[in-house]
């Protein structure tokens, strides 16, 4: 079994001690090879960018790990619904993932009930999906209740499309009559399409 140590802590003040006893001692009696040791200091759980976080994607990603060891989920990520999703996504690519002080998610390839489990994280992720669908759908219901014109055009009357065509020929670059304008760029071009036709 070939494994990626993950160890985090949130500030530079932190240690890893009671990380690594914990871990050490879950590995302890297993045929495992520790491939790779990530360790990252100062660094929030709910950066889904660290770097350390995204080496470990990259091993799994390159076949070369068969579980991913951490202390605890949270060492993982903070966000719940980011967790499920790397967990299912590690899943995907054959790496099991262990928390060591926490049985009930010890998803590594060994465990004989992982396919339950992954079973249950997808479907907590499609709930997750569906709640947000949901939830933008009731703001942009409720917005239209308040009267509120959705994707709307901005209207833009004669004189503004006279003055962005005229500068424009006169040399202001599109950039600088979007910032004084307001008027998107796409618009822009738009409009000095239609005025020079």
């Amino acid at each position: 079994m070939k494994v990626a140590i993950y160890y985090r802590v949130s500030t530079d003040k932190q240690d890893t001690d009671m990380q690594r006893l914990a871990i050490a001692d879950w590995l302890s009696g297993k045929a495992a090879e520790v491939v790779e040791i990530i360790e990252e200091r100062g660094v929030s759980g709910k950066n889904n960018d660290r770097p350390g976080l995204l080496r470990l994607m990259e091993l799994a990603t390159d076949k070369k790990i068969d579980n991913v060891i951490v202390y605890k989920l949270d060492r993982f990520s903070r966000d719940a619904t980011t967790a499920i999703t790397r967990i299912l996504e590690l899943d995907r690519l054959g790496v099991g993932f262990v928390s060591v002080s926490q049985p009930a998610l010890n998803l590594g390839t060994d465990n004989p009930f992982r396919r339950t489990f992954i079973a249950i994280f997808a479907d907590l992720a499609q709930i997750e999906r569906e709640t947000i669908v949901s939830r933008i759908k009731a703001g942009l219901h409720a917005a239209r209740g308040r009267g509120v014109v959705l994707g709307a055009a901005r209207k833009i009357d004669e004189a503004q499309i006279k003055d962005v065509v005229s500068s424009f020929a006169d040399g202001e670059r599109v950039k600088s009559i979007c910032r004084r304008t307001g008027i998107s760029r796409s618009h822009v071009y738009q409009l000095i399409r239609r005025g020079t036709t």
